[in-house]
Order: structure tokens, then sequence, then C-alpha cells
């Protein structure tokens, strides 16, 4: 599975750069939430929108959205990033719980581009 070389996938990479500072590079502020499980939202949104950037880049190209690599890769990455953070962060946890919003998050993106192009592909025949 490789990404089409566009835009979408130059946001892609970027969002990617941006992921990996946000989850092991910058120090947690180790302040208050603003509401209960609130990382488990930025996790599921970060997430969102990386795989959403993913399939914009397919469908930009007009290729077929690869479902299970970008879940797999989705999977990979909440995996890996979790253990970083457990492993080599000093102010950071990893949790599962984090991964598991990562996955949804993830998920919802795919859900989301497959209802987009199924609409899009019903407005074409009609």
């Amino acid at each position: 599975m490789s990404l089409p070389k566009n835009k979408f996938t130059l946001f892609a990479a970027l969002w990617f750069a941006a992921s990996i500072y946000a989850l092991l590079f910058h120090h947690s502020s180790g302040g208050a939430m603003p509401f209960p499980h609130f990382d488990k939202l930025v996790h599921f949104l970060l997430f969102f929108a990386q795989i959403w950037l993913c399939t914009r880049a397919y469908r930009a190209a007009g290729k077929n959205i690869p479902i299970v690599g970008l879940l797999s890769a989705a999977l990979i990455w909440a995996v890996a990033s979790e253990l970083a953070q457990a492993l080599f962060t000093l102010d950071r946890e990893g949790t599962w719980g984090d991964a598991l919003a990562d996955i949804c998050g993830a998920a919802a993106a795919l859900y989301l581009a497959k209802q987009v192009e199924r609409v899009e592909h019903i407005r074409k025949s009609s």
C-alpha cells in the first residue's frame, strides 16, 4: 500500500509529523483537563484527521480506499505510539484506552469516507 502523490498526501505526512511531536516530544502541561477523558477525545480526533487525510489522498487520485491497509496502519501506529509514550517519555503514559480511542477515530474516518464515496457514486449514476 502506497499513498498517491498529491496535496492530501503532503497534508497527511505533515499531520503525522505533528502527531509524533505532540505524542512523544511535547511536554505535558500537567494542568487540569477541560472535562473528564478529554485526552481520549484528542486521541480520537488526532487519528480521525490522519486517516481522513489519507482517504482524501486516495479519493483525489481516483483510487479505491484501502480500508484494511489504513486500519492496519492505524492499529500499528496506535500501539507503537502508546508503547513509545510509556517507555520513552517522563510525563506521559501509554494506555490501552488511548489506543482504543485512536482506533475508534481511524474507524470513524474510514466509515465516513466510505459513506461519502457511496453518495458520490450514487450522484454520478443518476
